[in-house]
């Protein structure tokens, strides 16, 4: 009846189906995306975009990740996918922020 926006996101090779978060995460994310908007309008530096990463940003972005995973592949083995979401964090940004918005251009999809 509803058809439910999925991304792949390919790491090392193999790929991830990610299923969006429910709605009660929806707060963390646009906190987030708040942050990355941030670094948009400073400078284009690499300095902007680390300051951006602070420790807060950080452990609500991998919240989020670990989230995801575990709608997303639910047998899985919870701190497996905690272990491997702080090793592939940043690979998984951007899938991350388009399965939950969906995002990505429909033209090209």
């Amino acid at each position: 009846m509803f058809e439910i926006y999925k991304k792949d996101v390919e790491i090392s090779g193999k790929t991830y189906s990610l299923r969006p978060l429910s709605g009660r995460f929806l707060p963390k994310l646009y906190t987030v995306m708040k942050q990355f908007s941030h670094i948009n309008k400073a400078e284009e530096k690499e300095d902007a975009t680390l300051e951006a990463l602070d420790e807060e940003t950080v452990s609500k972005l991998h919240l989020l990740a670990l989230e995801t995973f575990k709608k997303s592949y639910p047998q899985e083995d919870e701190a497996n996918l905690d272990e491997w979401i702080s090793q592939n964090l940043l690979l998984l940004l951007e899938a991350l922020i388009t399965v939950n918005l969906n995002s990505e251009d429909k033209k090209n999809a």
